[in-house]
């Protein structure tokens, strides 16, 4: 098959969870023998080592990344609200219609909206098919994490109705809220499968499109390509309680919730190891660094990529997730799974629910520095805890497994070549 994959970023640019499902997926679609093909937004074209193409239209940009080519259309060519609504620019649309028909692509694979409304159209211009992951609220969600603007939890978007009284919020109005979500049923009702990552997110896209029927697979990872660069596990009891943060480091992320249950614990060993890089407001930033102050327990080293990540993973005994917003899913999770480190996680999203199905950790409240230094002092308390943890923690889905589900809906809902 000749298969375009859509998303709103990608590597270099870009590394977090939707575009490393994305590689993962696209890599094992090439492995298996198919022709595969990115198109995604872009910020800073210059920054991705790509180069100036006239196609699909003057201004984008052509470059590959692990052997996956890649066609990257520039943010500033797309509608000033590509990054919260789901307008298409329909010059654009027609273009890049030709462009998929004369690539022989034959079926997509639609992996965020965000920015890509013009290339959704462009696929149902063309008659191309598409099935859409959704993996987070940004459709039904102009905030994306169903989330109000007074920063309580919303049951959904009530067909648009609900909008303008939880997050009166310019630009938008009544009417751009309605619009907004009548253009997100248009896109996922022209889908020829709706896909997402969890029960969590299948009921709340159910509660928002009734009319319409999603399928769950979870997110698989590349297990084979994790254990070549693994390391061998210490001893456990030999050393104090190592934890880690891993995830872009943005207040979304909860970290500054993790580093006040520290401060709480100043008389207690252990470490504190956050991974990630920063992003975003700067002022947050040094917040953090504030908390943290000169303790020597914490660590803070930056970004790592996949293979150095899952050999870090393997060094603590616990994976501390304090995300303030409903999660949808977390590789990170399933990562850790793999390398047997169980998880404190908030209790908003998949991964509250993921945890208290498997008794593979504790769920804590989100907001709750006092919750969060508690549930530290527990393992501390207990060491056996962990061991039961462990225990409990079963075998993530295998990204040959995700690839697979995948391969089949694909190949049946593709058009044959002309």
């Amino acid at each position: 098959m000749r298969i375009l994959f859509i998303l709103h970023q990608f590597f270099p640019e870009f590394a977090s969870g939707t575009e490393r499902v994305a590689l993962n997926l696209a890599r094992m679609a090439q492995r298996a023998g198919h022709h595969v093909h990115v198109l995604a937004g872009t910020v800073e074209p210059a920054s991705t080592g790509g180069a100036p193409t006239s196609r699909p239209f003057a201004g984008c940009w052509r470059t590959s990344h692990e052997g996956i080519p890649v066609t990257l259309i520039p943010r500033n060519l797309l509608p000033a609200t590509a990054d919260i609504g789901l307008d298409a620019d329909e010059a654009l649309a027609g273009a890049l219609a030709q462009w998929m028909d004369a690539e022989r692509f034959e079926a997509a694979h639609v992996l965020h909206t965000m920015r890509m409304a013009t290339a959704v159209l462009a696929a149902q211009r063309c008659g191309l098919p598409y099935l859409a992951t959704l993996t987070d609220f940004f459709v039904p969600c102009a905030r994306i994490n169903l989330v109000t603007q007074d920063g309580q939890a919303c049951d959904g978007p009530d067909r648009g109705r609900r909008c303008p009284a939880d997050c009166p919020a310019p630009p938008w109005t009544t009417q751009g809220y309605l619009q907004r979500y009548d253009q997100g049923a248009s896109l996922l009702a022209g889908a020829a499968e709706r896909v997402v990552p969890s029960d969590f997110v299948a009921q709340r896209y159910r509660a928002a499109y009734p009319e319409l029927s999603f399928r769950v697979v979870p997110h698989g990872i590349d297990l084979l390509a994790l254990a070549r660069h693994g390391a061998a596990r210490p001893a456990p009891g030999r050393h104090p309680l190592r934890l880690a943060f891993a995830g872009t480091v943005v207040p979304q992320k909860g970290l500054h919730v993790l580093l006040r249950a520290v401060r709480l614990l100043q008389a207690r060993e252990f470490s504190l190891k956050v991974i990630g890089g920063f992003h975003g407001n700067p002022g947050y930033h040094q917040e953090l660094r504030a908390l943290a102050g000169d303790d020597p327990r914490i660590e803070f080293t930056g970004a790592m990529a996949s293979a150095d990540l899952f050999a870090a993973l393997q060094q603590v005994d616990l994976l501390c997730l304090p995300s303030q917003v409903p999660e949808t899913f977390s590789l990170i999770l399933q990562e850790c799974a793999a390398a047997g480190v169980p998880a404190l996680v908030s209790d908003l999203g998949a991964p509250a629910d993921r945890i208290a199905q498997q008794g593979s950790g504790r769920v804590v409240p989100h907001a709750d520095p006092q919750a969060w230094a508690e549930a530290i002092a527990a393992v501390l308390d207990e060491p056996d805890l962990l061991r039961q943890w462990r225990e409990a923690l079963p075998l993530p889905l295998r990204i040959e497994e995700e690839a697979f589900f995948y391969e089949s809906l694909l190949r049946r809902i593709r058009r044959l070549p002309a």
